[in-house]
């Protein structure tokens, strides 16, 4: 099993952050939903380095640790949203 292949095992196994942060910095891309809304995290298409996007609505940030600590989702935290969650899929 290959880096990439471990950290995807760490994060739909256990919620990473770190596995995340990991794979968004290597270019993967992960669909997750929370509150019923479709949510969706990439580099690409980004106005920054990394951008979440909330049913289209983008909110774009210089670092993943920027867009772990900062971004929100209805005033809720993105590290409650990550815990309450449901990750879809990793492309």
């Amino acid at each position: 099993m290959n880096m990439h292949d471990k950290m995807a095992k760490e994060l739909f196994d256990n919620k990473s952050l770190k596995a995340l942060s990991y794979l968004i910095e290597h270019g993967r891309e992960l669909e997750f939903e929370y509150d019923k809304k479709i949510c969706f995290l990439s580099k690409d298409n980004s106005s920054g380095f990394v951008s979440i996007w909330v049913e289209k609505k983008e909110q774009y940030f210089d670092s993943m640790e920027q867009l772990i600590e900062k971004a929100e989702i209805n005033n809720v935290s993105f590290e409650e949203i990550w815990k309450e969650g449901e990750l879809n899929i990793l492309y």
